[in-house]
């Protein structure tokens, strides 16, 4: 019996661990990709839940744009949902630096300056999109780590005199290979 109590009592200690490092606290760190450089922080709101900073310089695909590449300034806020880390846990996945499938949404801010494009008279509006994705994030070793992110966007407040009465959409489509720093 006693054999029997100190195997409960470690199994739920273990347990109680394992549930408490399903998104971490805080997690800064920085991602680059074919198409951009990224600053990042994550903080936990909840077990599952992250709230996410991000500034960078990307190259979206903008649906209404021309055929070039426009790469642009971006700030970014958003909630992470990692809705797969107890399936993890299960199959004895690594779940530490918030490893897990997730969904996203985000509202990322354009400015029209600093924009730059290999053309000069690719139109550039800039503007706020209220982006919706899917993503995945998978450890490459303790510091380094992986993402791959798609989603759809919309600018709900579009102040083209063009494009009344139509929104502006954005495709949202990521590889990115990331670095996180800070704490151990």
């Amino acid at each position: 019996m006693k054999n029997f109590f100190l195997i409960f009592i470690a199994t739920s200690f273990f347990t109680l661990n394992i549930n408490a490092q399903v998104v971490d606290k805080s997690i800064s760190g920085l991602q680059t990709g074919v198409l951009g450089l990224w600053w990042h922080n994550e903080l936990r709101m909840d077990l599952n839940w992250a709230f996410r900073t991000e500034v960078g310089y990307e190259a979206p695909y903008f649906i209404n744009q021309e055929k070039y590449l426009m790469f642009s300034p971006v700030a970014s806020i958003g909630t992470r949902w990692y809705y797969n880390s107890k399936k993890r846990i299960s199959n004895s996945n690594n779940t530490f630096h918030n490893s897990g499938n997730f969904a996203a949404m985000a509202v990322r801010y354009y400015p029209k300056n600093l924009a730059y494009s290999l053309i000069e008279n690719n139109r550039f509006d800039g503007g706020g999109y209220l982006v919706f994705s899917w993503g995945m994030r998978r450890n490459i070793s303790y510091r380094w780590n992986t993402e791959l992110l798609g989603g759809i966007g919309v600018d709900p407040i579009s102040k083209n005199a063009e494009s009344i009465g139509e929104n502006n959409w954005i495709l949202n489509f990521t590889i990115r290979i990331g670095y996180k720093y800070g704490m151990k």
